[in-house]
């Protein structure tokens, strides 16, 4: 099977060989740092998170970060200046506020809310729709908003966000640790980016061996015309 593992991934297995102990691999905790209102968060949370979770959920726990290349003002006394816009600012906040009360909740439940704001942008409008859908109180994230509890957590996600020094949004981490190419090839192929890690799992094998056939079917079409 590593042969089978494409060569621009191979020194990505050199890097992160520490992940793994002895035995079945423990969870990658993969850190996603992305705005509310980020065309490029929402194009990586959409195509290349979303399915990416969905194969591999069993190797890989989530971690989001709403905030990218905002700052606060007056450390949050004078609210926020976020990238694309005070609408922004708001959604940032009001994803911070619903997963902190899903924090508790399986992170299948979590991305499942972040893909429906950043979808349809209802945070940032002042509008509840997604926190609603995933069984939240409405009350209590607007409340979190308003109290100053949502500018604590906008405070929290500065900081960790801050430890990055990043220059794209999205950007990942993965076990706390950036890594410039892994970020560059998991803007584009994150499944293979995270399979070229979780080399002996069932998923990436299938995966592989997927990628393996349809190249040979691509090259049969190509023989025959």
């Amino acid at each position: 099977m590593c042969e089978m593992v494409p060569l621009k991934f191979q020194f990505l297995q050199l890097l992160i060989m520490f992940h793994f102990s002895y035995g079945a691999p423990r969870k990658l905790l993969l850190s996603v740092y992305y705005e509310s209102n980020c065309p490029d968060s929402k194009s990586f949370i959409l195509n290349q998170l979303q399915p990416a979770y969905y194969l591999l959920h069993e190797y890989v726990k989530l971690k989001f970060i709403p905030f990218g290349k905002s700052r606060s003002i007056s450390y949050g006394d004078e609210g926020f200046e976020c990238q694309h816009g005070s609408a922004e600012c708001l959604g940032n906040m009001v994803q911070d506020c619903a997963l902190d009360q899903l924090k508790k909740e399986s992170d299948k439940k979590k991305l499942a809310y972040v893909a429906c704001e950043m979808h349809s942008e209802a945070g940032s409008q002042g509008q509840f729709d997604c926190v609603e859908k995933s069984s939240l109180s409405s009350e209590q994230v607007e409340q979190c908003v308003t109290s100053g509890q949502g500018t604590i957590l906008q405070l929290e996600s500065e900081y960790f966000t801050s430890l990055l020094n990043l220059t794209f949004v999205p950007t990942v981490t993965i076990d706390g640790e950036f890594n410039q190419e892994i970020q560059d090839y998991a803007q584009v192929d994150l499944i293979g980016t995270l399979c070229s890690i979780l080399t002996d799992s069932q998923p990436c094998a299938q995966y592989y061996n997927y990628l393996a056939l349809n190249n040979l079917l691509n090259t049969q079409t190509r023989n025959i015309h």
